[in-house]
């Protein structure tokens, strides 16, 4: 019968003695791998880029969706007010999320003006390609270097070119800049965050995507209502200066020293008073109807709320040095560890049973 192999305690404990001792044995190669892995974390360090982080959080408040009596008012009127009653909302679920994260908005703000810094007449797309180092890496390209925006107002003016770099730029801030999401799972609180070697960069990315992408939020929210009232101003507007003209004209019509046998003289004046009349009482429903309108729009209008907006200075957020140090030391000597306690098992382990 076959000897069945079993370890007791007392064989652990050997094993292990046997291990620590052989380990003290190779000191100085911990004295080495230590050495190493601080110089490690200084060549990491060396060529870590700076990291600031922009952090925005704002609340996307929600105003009733229930118009009620309201609604029924203008609609009787002609102003169509469903999408300002009706209970969707663009910005359900993390539609919110997928609007900042849109070419079209990130794209609108990268061809806005610095505003700030030295350069505050400058694009931020071409604020971008310079401090990145992509504009020096780009000389011996086709004169890719020279692609600049300066002239630039509107996405749809772009050539092929600047178009094409544009979307090489946004695809590195989706991927590897921008940051947003909801702060907690079931809450309203969103959070924009822009990580970046340049900070005045990272501060005005965060706020003006904030920005635009509220604007596109009361655009697609209110823009018909608006729209509407507008309209219904103008008509109102009109109806007003017509009725003051009306006004003059009755007063212009009447005599003074009306002959009582010519009675036709009164058919002007009493035509411009039942006019005036009428055109009182369509402007004080029109009147009546745009109030309530703009009652409509203003309750369901939402409203961004910021909470937090990036403010100087920003905090570089790259690993220290002691840290990085501490790190490279321990993983340099677990690795080490692990190559002596595989040499152990394999040559000196197999002898000490022997013996």
């Amino acid at each position: 019968m076959e000897k069945e192999e079993y370890y007791s305690i007392n064989n652990i404990s050997r094993i292990t003695r046997l291990l620590i001792s052989f380990l003290i044995t190779k000191w100085w190669l911990f004295i080495i791998a230590i050495i190493l892995g601080i110089c490690i974390g200084f060549g990491i360090s060396s060529i870590q880029k700076p990291k600031y982080e922009a952090v925005s959080t704002f609340v996307l408040e929600e105003k009733s969706a229930g118009a009620g009596g309201l609604a029924g008012l203008a609609s009787q009127f002609g102003l169509d007010i469903g999408g300002m009653s009706s209970g969707g909302s663009i910005f359900a679920g993390d539609n919110i999320l997928d609007i900042l994260r849109s070419r079209k908005i990130i794209q609108k703000v990268l061809l806005s003006k610095v505003g700030e810094g030295n350069k505050p007449e400058q694009v931020l797309a071409d604020y971008f390609l310079d401090y990145s180092g992509w504009r020096k890496k780009w000389t011996t390209e086709g004169g890719l270097n020279k692609i600049n925006y300066k002239d630039i107002r509107h996405i749809d003016s772009l050539n092929l070119w600047q178009d094409s770099v544009l979307n090489i730029i946004y695809d590195y801030i989706i991927e590897k800049s921008l940051y947003a999401d909801r702060l907690n799972k079931k809450g309203t609180i969103i959070k924009v965050q822009i990580t970046e070697s340049d900070p005045l960069f990272a501060k005005l990315m965060t706020k003006r995507l904030v920005d635009e992408a509220g604007k596109l939020y009361l655009d697609i929210k209110t823009g018909t209502s608006t729209a509407n009232i507008n309209k219904m101003q103008r008509r109102a507007d009109s109806l007003l200066a017509l009725l003051n003209s009306k006004s003059y004209s009755v007063a212009a019509s009447q005599m003074l020293d009306l002959n009582p046998g010519i009675r036709t003289a009164t058919v002007p004046t009493e035509i411009g008073t039942r006019d005036k009349t009428v055109l009182a009482t369509v402007y004080s429903e029109v009147t009546k109807n745009l109030e309530a309108s703009k009652l409509i729009l203003s309750q369901q209008t939402p409203i961004i709320q910021i909470l937090d907006k990036p403010e100087w200075p920003l905090v570089d957020k790259r690993t220290k040095l002691l840290k990085l140090c501490l790190i490279s030391v321990v993983a340099t000597t677990l690795i080490l560890v692990f190559i002596l306690g595989i040499q152990f098992i394999v040559l000196t382990l197999p002898k000490s049973n022997e013996s």
